[in-house]
């Protein structure tokens, strides 16, 4: 196959035009090939793991040398993988374009290319993937491309025999093996207690790192495609009759997305992002951690009867979950979605992705506001209802990158905004204003969906918001979310959550409103919601912790 036939016509013409300045050398070995391609693709991504290895381990000269000795050593292993194949170059090509990605967003937003980080955008939608992209972003996978691009076009390989390329493919892995043995012998003291004291360091090494990400995701996907019996759970679970109080519950549960509880001025924040809900009675409960640090684990994880320390994807997946055990008690369930869905959770019970609907006019560019939400509320609440029911509101919140656009103009509150969804270019201020204004919109929709519980006389109201993760506003370099959990920082797990009742709520339920109050500092975390929700709707069940109902202790007995 001629050389050139992996590219593009264009970069071919002017490659061909170049080449007659430039003189030809002489073929190469392929696993000299595969040396250079490993050097190449050590240097080229790297700075990032080069630098934070120098800066975890000041001094260490030893420890040092053998991770920069392990680098080459495992993205050499990498090609001859690729080589065995026949697709020497375009592997090599195909291995740094994988690592100039993962490069950008490293280098750019702080992240780490582990599975969480990847299934979260695998499981994301076209509009907020194109958030991402960017002529920065073209600029930098360019520029990083135009190394190996080169190479491959210049240099050429020798022609050997399929005899040949089997004995010295063997030969080179046995060299390989006695080059790896011997650095991880003579390192092996300060290389175990080091990944075990930096364990996200392995998650910088490119293009490894988002490659063993892909395996690990891929793994999951089989695994879904072949799934076990659907586990049950609650199925004894029952409302007592003497629990039923004449008006049935009615319950909102408002999901939100990418909200930071210190950036909400009902828990201190300086600034008035909370304008409307301040003037509510509303308990913002202030110490609430999350589950995960990204959608794609956070919500099915707050959903299901698992706690945050023993949550299992694949398992919950195969699981049931908290809306389940309710629908099965006899309450009305309704899964509304702004955001990219409901990550299976509602896979059981009525539901509605609004963010579909192509013809509403508060729909643009594959993104819709929050207040399609109120729309399909108010459908909803106009409807009778005879039975107890919980409606959820999935938000797509303030989603970044591009915060801008989750507020509208009259939401605006602080200005200038960052515009820009290449936001590690914007100063911290305008960045800043941008989110805030996001949770200015988040304001006023719980304060319409309370509003509109309180016009609502039929049945005994409530509602309920949490947010699935913070967010990274650029502290210490990192922006976004989706970090591992174990380092991610307090702005990514410390996450809002606000009550609101009606006085019949209250009542009915036997509810102590001053009680709640005096616990809104009490620490809480995800792992209350599944017993909660349970707990609201008087649902007895073996599955049922009242220890991690929040609001158990401040339930009075009827006498």
């Amino acid at each position: 196959m001629n050389k050139l036939s992996i590219f593009p016509a264009p970069v071919v013409t002017t490659w061909q035009r170049l080449h007659l300045l430039l003189p030809t050398p002489a073929p190469v070995h392929a696993q000299w090939f595969n040396v250079i391609a490993a050097l190449v693709l050590s240097l080229l991504l790297n700075q990032h793991f080069i630098a934070q290895v120098l800066v975890r381990v000041p001094g260490q000269h030893g420890l040092q040398l053998s991770l920069f000795l392990l680098l080459p050593l495992i993205n050499f292993l990498l090609m001859w993988l690729v080589s065995l194949f026949g697709a020497q170059k375009s592997g090599f090509l195909v291995l740094a374009f994988i690592g100039a990605i993962s490069c950008y967003f490293m280098q750019s937003f702080g992240v780490l290319m582990d599975k969480s980080m990847l299934q979260n955008a695998l499981e994301t939608d076209v509009a907020e993937a194109s958030g991402l992209l960017s002529l920065a972003m073209l600029a930098h996978v360019c520029g990083l491309m135009l190394v190996p691009v080169l190479l491959c076009l210049w240099l050429p390989i020798r022609a050997q025999t399929t005899k040949q390329k089997l004995l010295h493919a063997l030969l080179s892995a046995l060299i390989w093996l006695l080059a790896a043995g011997s650095v991880l012998a003579s390192g092996r003291a300060e290389l175990i207690p080091f990944f075990r004291n930096f364990r996200d360091i392995k998650h910088m090494a490119l293009p490894l790192a988002p490659i063993s990400a892909s395996i690990s995701v891929s793994q999951h996907w089989l695994k879904a495609q072949f799934p076990t019996q659907l586990n049950k759970i609650g199925e004894d679970a029952i409302v007592p009759v003497t629990a039923r109080t004449g008006k049935p519950r009615l319950m909102v549960l408002v999901l939100g997305e990418t909200a930071r509880a210190d950036h909400f001025q009902l828990n201190g924040y300086g600034r008035a992002t909370n304008p409307l809900l301040s003037q509510l009675p509303v308990v913002s409960f202030r110490q609430v951690s999350s589950c995960g640090t990204a959608t794609a684990h956070s919500v099915p994880c707050m959903f299901s009867e698992l706690d945050q320390a023993h949550f299992d994807g694949d398992l919950a997946k195969n699981s049931e979950n908290v809306l389940d055990v309710l629908q099965r008690t006899g309450v009305t369930v309704k899964w509304l979605d702004n955001n990219s869905g409901c990550k299976r959770v509602c896979d059981r019970v009525p539901s509605l992705m609004l963010f579909e609907d192509k013809t509403n006019p508060l729909c643009e560019q594959g993104q819709c506001q929050d207040a399609i939400l109120l729309e399909a509320l108010a459908r909803e609440l106009a409807e009778p209802l005879t039975q107890d029911k919980i409606i959820v509101l999935h938000q797509l919140g303030s989603h970044g990158p591009e915060y801008f656009r989750r507020s509208t103009e009259q939401q605006k509150h602080f200005l200038p905004e960052c515009t820009d969804k290449q936001i590690q270019f914007c100063d911290t201020q305008s960045l800043r204003n941008a989110y805030d204004n996001s949770l200015i919109a988040t304001d006023e929709l719980l304060a319409n969906v309370i509003r509109s519980l309180q016009q609502q006389h039929d049945y005994q109201a409530a509602m309920l918001y949490i947010s699935d993760h913070g967010e990274s506003l650029g502290e210490n370099g990192t922006y976004l979310h989706g970090l591992p959990y174990w380092i991610a920082p307090q702005a990514q797990k410390h996450v809002p959550m606000i009550w609101w009742m009606s006085e019949e709520f209250e009542q009915k339920q036997g509810l102590s409103r001053d009680c709640i109050r005096d616990a809104r500092d009490t620490q809480l975390s995800h792992d209350y919601l599944f017993h909660s929700l349970l707990g609201s709707f008087a649902v007895e069940s073996k599955v049922y912790q009242p220890s991690l109902d929040f609001l158990q202790q401040c339930r009075r007995r009827a006498i």
